[in-house]
This record gives structure tokens, sequence and C-alpha cells, in this order.
């Protein structure tokens, strides 16, 4: 009996441990925002209302303030942010409960809420809620379309929460798997696979139930490793710090080195353009002067309407004139020479005719 009650307490022992451990081994070593508000920040707002809602940094003390009023009141972290997978770490401490514990828990009061907004987007106002209550109970919700709808079956009691008393509360997000711990103890943890499509990188922030004080005294968020993104600058030792100072000191001295240059290469282009204007407009005055050496053909040209026109309307007869002297030479030239062979054959007709005669002339004689 003694035997089975250790078998038992061992096997007991060994599935609670095994629950207290999360499923995320990856550490995230790069502190992408820490924050303990020991100075003015203005990624986290300020705000003083005379509904009784307010959020002021006390940096004097050290904490971040934050007050409902009658209503719920949601304060969004004012910072790019563009992590999925992440570890966030903050310190909160509720306003101390005037009600016994006992009576809320029969009575089934919440109290204060405060709740951790991951993942939200403005556009589509979606994202989650990670809420605690001072009567020590937690639940995860996902907000959609204005409505909490509740992701751990409403709210779930806890020994880990303490009441009237400052609770760490760690949240490990990788790959769609998000772990939950409060005050060093592992929770819950739930693969959220079904609502990735929802879930993208979003707001942090702060959501608080009606009537609701908080004192906030750390926020802590980190990365992977391998994280490289917007702001992975929050992380730069000061070391790296004053190192990208440096560079960024270079490169505006190189961009004004080169501003320096541009200016003078474009004043050289403008001293190449003004020079070609000046010679184009020596080319215009020298052809002023041209046109005005037919300033007396002026009337001409407004009197025969074309100048031009009218030269070559008086060329073209002038060419058809010629052309028909030429034509009437060559009928004359021709004339000439038919008269000059008509006449070669009336001489040599004349000379054979006298030649007959005198023939002739001499037969008679010899009779």
């Amino acid at each position: 009996m003694h035997l089975f009650k250790i078998i038992i307490y061992f096997i007991f022992s060994t599935t609670i441990g095994l629950s207290q451990n999360g499923k995320i081994k990856e550490i995230f070593s790069q502190k992408i925002l820490t924050e303990d508000f020991y100075q003015q920040n203005t990624s986290f707002p300020i705000v003083t209302g005379t509904d009784g809602k307010y959020a002021i940094i006390m940096d004097s003390l050290g904490y971040y303030g934050i007050g409902s009023g009658q209503s719920p009141y949601p304060v969004l972290i004012g910072w790019e942010n563009d992590l999925e997978e992440f570890e966030l770490k903050v310190s909160v401490r509720l306003k101390n409960e005037a009600e016994s514990f006992v009576i809320q828990k029969l009575q089934g009061q919440t109290g204060q809420i405060i709740g951790l907004i991951l993942k939200y987007n403005p556009d589509t106002q979606e994202g989650l809620i990670f809420e605690t209550n001072s009567v020590r109970q937690y639940r995860l919700s996902h907000l959609k379309n204005g409505k909490l709808k509740s992701i751990t079956d409403n709210w779930i009691f806890t020994e880990n929460l303490r009441r009237n008393e400052k609770n760490d509360i760690t949240i490990r997000v990788k790959n769609n798997l998000y772990e939950f711990y409060i005050n060093d103890k592992f929770e819950f943890h739930d693969n959220l696979e079904r609502i990735k499509s929802y879930l993208m990188a979003g707001k942090f922030g702060f959501y608080l139930g009606a009537n609701t004080q908080v004192q906030i005294d750390y926020i802590y968020i980190s990365a992977l490793k391998e994280y490289n993104g917007v702001n992975k600058l929050f992380n730069l030792s000061e070391e790296d710090a004053q190192k990208l100072i440096e560079e960024q000191e270079s490169i505006k001295n190189q961009l004004k080195e080169e501003k320096e240059n541009a200016i003078n290469e474009l004043e050289e282009v403008i001293q190449i353009l003004e020079n070609q204007l000046k010679y184009s407009n020596q080319i215009i005055d020298s052809l002023r002067k041209e046109i005005d050496k037919y300033e007396p053909f002026k009337d001409l040209i407004k009197e025969n309407g074309n100048f031009m026109h009218t030269l070559t309307k008086d060329l073209k007869l002038q060419l058809e004139k010629n052309n028909i002297l030429k034509n009437t030479n060559k009928t004359l030239s021709d004339s000439i020479e038919s008269l000059i062979e008509k006449q070669e054959e009336f001489k040599l007709e004349y000379l054979r005719v006298l030649d007959s005669m005198i023939e002739q002339n001499d037969t008679i004689n010899e009779k």
C-alpha cells in the first residue's frame, strides 16, 4: 500500500512537472523594448480626462499609472511593431480591493481587470487580450468585430495570482503557440493555428475593465536572436549605438559632400547653358541684321502676296519664252538649211539645162 502511494505520487508529480514546462524552448535573447518608466517615453500615451480616465508616467517613482473610470479603457503603445514571435514580460499591480475576496467570489464579481493586448490590428480591430482580475482569475480572448470571444472558456481561477500585490506576467509566442506564465509559474499554453490568419504582427497595449486602477512597473519585449526587423535598434548597446551614430555622421558628411559636388556641377551646367544662350542671341542678332537687308523688298512682298511666288512665276514665264524662241530659232534654222539645199539643187538643175542647150546649139552649127 505504501509502495502504491509512492508510485501514485511519483506519477502525479511527474505529470505536474511536465505540465509546468512550456513547449517553447527557444531563448528570446534580443531585448527589443525595455521600459522601467524612470523617464518619460512618448510611445506610452499621457491622458488626463474629466471622466476618470487617465494615463501618466510617474518617472520619479518608476511606474505607469492607468485608470479607466466607469467604462472599459484600452491604451495602445505607440511604437511600430513587426514582431510575430516574441516574449512579453509585464509587472502589474491592481489597486487594493476594498471588498473582501470571499464576498466577491460568492457574488460572482471579477473585481478590477487588467488585460494585456497582443497583436492588435487597428484596421481590422482584431487581436488577443490576456486578462487577469482581482479575484485571482485569468482568461484569454479573441477580439473580433468589437466583441470578445473567450478562448479559455471564460474566467479560470489560479493560485499563482496574488491579490492586492504585484504580479509578473510572461507571454511567449512561437509558431502560433502561445505560453502564459504568472509569477514565473507556467499556467497554460494554446495553439492558435486556427485563427492565425487574424493574428499578424500588431500593436501591444493594456486593456482595463471598468472602475480599474493599475500600476505598470515595467514592460519588456524580447525577440529571437535571428530577428532583424524594424525594432532591432532598440537592442543596441552603448558601443553599437555610438558606432551607429558615427556611421550616420559619416553618411551625413558624405551626403553633404555629394550635395556640394552636385551643386558645383549644376552651376557649371548653368554656365554652359548661359554661354550657349549668349551665342544663340548673337546668331539671332546676326539673322536680324540679314533680315534688315531685305527690308526694301517688304512692300513688294506685301503687294504681290508672296515675293518668292512672284519670282518663281516670272522665271517660269521667262523660261517658257526662251523655249519658244529656241524652238523658233530651230525652225528658222531648219528653213534656212532647206532653202540652201533647194538653192543648190536649183543651181545644179540650171547648169544641167544650160549644158543641154549648149550641146544642141553645137549640133545645129555642125549641120
